[in-house]
């Protein structure tokens, strides 16, 4: 009877284990992700280009969308052509690192393993820009910010994207020289931005999500002397319908597409 009972005890252990891995096994990705280990997606599509545009490919820059999050996705981002490696700031264990927010905040900081930023900063060494996206914007984030890139002034032109007017008008003061850039997710912060002159002044243009982009907001804004980047734009069609409308820069996953500005 007891080894009977030892058999079944070992066959349920033995059922637990598999399920144990066979668990650990699906949600593998999704650890990753959480923990900032995954790279951010990348794919290739390809896309037709209009020969009427052929001269105006060239003057608009590609933007490596998150490429900057990972080693691989920005040597990858890089060898396709783009000009700028977008890098996601946020704060975790104490430093400033590349990468996503996550729900959670103070175990995804513990948990996180991606790259601080110093170290995405010299991974897009090659890159003709930098832009930082700040994933955060309290003062002591902002501060740490402020003293990562004095102490690289002039290493290399920088843009530095938030959605956060405070935030931006805080580093205007204390970054000059920088280009900052107003993200614009919805249409109430186009309206911010056309009616607030204090962000006009301090910024240099906006990061707009590609659904926005029309040609009154790009005609406005090249009015005013700032620049337009859309985002994220993967498709062939509307991309190139932004670069008949002039934008700036385009914001991509799609290899394909920092190839076509190259």
């Amino acid at each position: 009877m007891a080894r009977l009972r030892a058999r079944r005890w070992w066959a349920v252990a033995g059922v637990l284990v598999v399920a144990l891995a066979v668990a650990v096994v699906a949600t593998w990705p999704l650890i990753r992700r959480y923990t900032g280990a995954a790279p951010p997606a990348q794919l290739y599509e390809k896309i037709q280009l209009d020969p009427a545009l052929a001269q105006d490919y060239g003057k608009v820059l590609g933007v490596a969308h998150n490429a900057g999050n990972n080693p691989g996705t920005t040597a990858t981002a890089l060898r396709d052509g783009a000009d700028v490696i977008e890098i996601d700031v946020l704060s975790a264990r104490g430093q400033l690192v590349a990468g996503r927010p996550q729900p959670w905040r103070w175990l995804a900081e513990r948990l996180f393993q991606g790259p601080t930023l110093a170290q995405a900063w010299q991974q897009a060494a090659a890159a003709s820009v930098i832009k930082l996206d700040l994933m955060q914007t309290d003062r002591k984030f902002l501060d740490e910010l402020v003293a990562f890139l004095t102490a690289r002034s002039g290493s290399r032109r920088v843009m530095i994207s938030s959605r956060d007017p405070a935030a931006l008008l805080y580093l205007h003061r204390r970054l000059p020289g920088r280009t900052l850039l107003f993200s614009v997710a919805f249409p109430d912060a186009v309206h911010r931005l056309e009616s607030d002159h204090a962000l006009q002044e301090a910024v240099g243009g906006a990061s707009v999500f590609q659904g926005l982009v029309d040609a009154k907001l790009v005609s406005w804004l090249h009015e005013h002397k700032l620049i337009v980047l859309a985002w994220t734009v993967n498709e062939g069609g509307r991309f190139n319908q932004l670069i008949r409308l002039g934008v700036d820069g385009i914001t991509t996953a799609n290899l394909a597409i920092p190839r076509a500005l190259g």
